[in-house]
């Protein structure tokens, strides 16, 4: 009988038998195949559901944790926009093949271009206690391209530091020296590298337009020296490219005399009348023109008589023909020419802001070189005092344009005229480009359609 109760206990088949660990194992080889599977899938569903628990336990650990840091870190930023995201750097070395601040006939695509102003309001309640900028800048130097190059220029020429047909995407010699004068002004390292402490400047409220004052030093004060010895304001000997004292009383006898306020600054307005038409010379330079007019005038009348040797009788008649005192005014078609001819033997020379040749060109200087090649005497004026010109014929559209017509364009950013050519015939144009770093001959083009402003005829 106990044996018999004793086997019906522990036999493992359709009868209730109890199992229990000690006896699995004691018994593990003694046990059928689908004993063994029952019992191993038992164990594999105990272990996950540990598993389970544990990561369960493991994750509101984590949760609560970062819930009790949280009041005390900083908020997270917001990422940056495109255009100051890092920029596409193809490598140091500049390509051959690539302009020197892009190629305006591309007619880039501006349409979202956006200015990157610092935010103008103190920090009040919440955001009193974190002050600083969250505001973070790429840096960007020469020979990188994108969309923040070009709203880097845009905020160069808005504020007076650069001169290009229109904003590009690529950082070339032009954009590098723009910074190059922004940070002169503003007092920083001027290495023409647009990094975070100038760029920060360049977008706030603080940024000055361009001015040329006391210290600074360079090719664009040799531009201005140059036009105040035009116009008799400072002597020849007194070129050196440095803003000193001498420069700024030429400055303030320059603004007395055309109604400015005489600071000694060379600012917006300032710039503006001494590169226009109607900036006016010097009194002591108009005394000698006089002076020379007035002595040209009495040699002239002095020998108003004709000498005997002067004129020749035909024999037939017995009338005398006077010989010609003077030669003969060129032609129209002659000096237009000449023009022409001029232009296209300066394509390739470099460009250089200010200056006006032989060698080496700015677009207004370009045009007054070629001009003064033609027999045109004229002042060097920038491309805005051009095409303000009254003794020129005025041409206000496009299709009326003829060989021989100087061409003014503003760019898509501005109203302003900024840029010059003369137009060749044939839908082309020559100008120094400081978009392509050279003179060149090209196409009239939509895009430079589209920021015609007017046209000039000297002749």
């Amino acid at each position: 009988m106990l044996a018999f109760s004793h086997r019906k206990r522990y036999t493992f088949g359709m009868e209730k038998t109890k199992l229990t660990i000690p006896y699995i194992i004691r018994n593990w080889k003694s046990l059928k195949v689908r004993q063994k599977r029952a019992i191993l899938s038992v164990l594999l569903i105990a272990a996950a559901l540990v598993l389970f628990l544990i990561a369960l336990i493991v994750g509101i650990v984590s949760c609560s944790g970062k819930a009790e840091a949280e009041p005390a870190e900083t908020q997270e930023v917001a990422p940056l926009p495109a255009l100051l995201r890092a920029p596409d750097r193809t490598g140091e070395a500049a390509d051959p093949n690539e302009p020197e601040d892009g190629d305006p006939n591309a007619e880039p695509d501006l349409s979202g271009l956006v200015l990157l102003v610092e935010p103008d309001d103190e920090p009040t309640g919440e955001n009193q206690g974190n002050a600083e900028s969250t505001t973070e800048y790429q840096q960007l130097k020469k020979h990188d391209k994108g969309e923040a190059v070009s709203t880097l220029q845009a905020r160069l020429m808005e504020l007076g530091y650069l001169e290009i047909e229109e904003p590009t995407d690529y950082f070339g010699s032009s954009t590098e020296y723009a910074v190059e004068l922004f940070q002169r002004q503003h007092e920083l390292k001027q290495d023409g590298v647009a990094g975070t402490e100038t760029l920060k400047l360049l977008y706030s409220k603080d940024a000055q337009h361009y001015t040329l004052k006391e210290g600074a030093e360079g090719r664009d004060v040799k531009m201005l020296q140059e036009q105040l010895v035009d116009l008799g304001y400072l002597a020849e000997s007194e070129v050196d490219r440095v803003y000193g004292s001498v420069t700024i009383e030429a400055v303030k006898a320059f603004q007395k005399r055309n109604g400015l306020s005489a600071d000694g600054l060379a600012g917006e307005k300032t710039l503006e009348k001494l590169y226009s038409d109607e900036a006016k010379i010097s009194k002591s330079l108009e005394s000698k023109l006089k002076a020379e007019e007035k002595s040209v005038s009495s040699s002239s009348s002095s020998k108003s008589t004709p000498k005997p040797s002067s004129s020749k009788t035909t024999p037939k008649t017995g009338k005398t023909t006077p010989k010609p005192t003077a030669k003969p005014t060129p032609k129209k078609e002659t000096r237009i020419e000449k023009f022409i001819k001029a232009a296209n033997s300066k394509i390739g020379c470099e460009y250089v802001l200010g200056d006006r040749g032989p060698k080496t060109f700015d677009c207004s200087g370009f045009v007054w070189y070629c001009l003064k090649q033609a027999g045109v005497s004229v002042n060097r004026l920038n491309a805005s005092g051009f095409s303000k010109k009254a003794s020129w014929k005025n041409i206000s559209s496009i299709n009326d344009i003829q060989k021989g017509d100087i061409l003014f364009f503003r760019s898509d950013a501005s109203s302003n005229v900024s840029h010059c050519g003369i137009y060749i015939g044939s839908g082309m144009m020559i100008d120094a480009s400081s978009s392509n770093g050279k003179v060149v001959k090209r196409a009239v083009s939509s895009y430079w359609k589209r920021n015609f402003v007017n046209a000039r005829r000297p002749w």
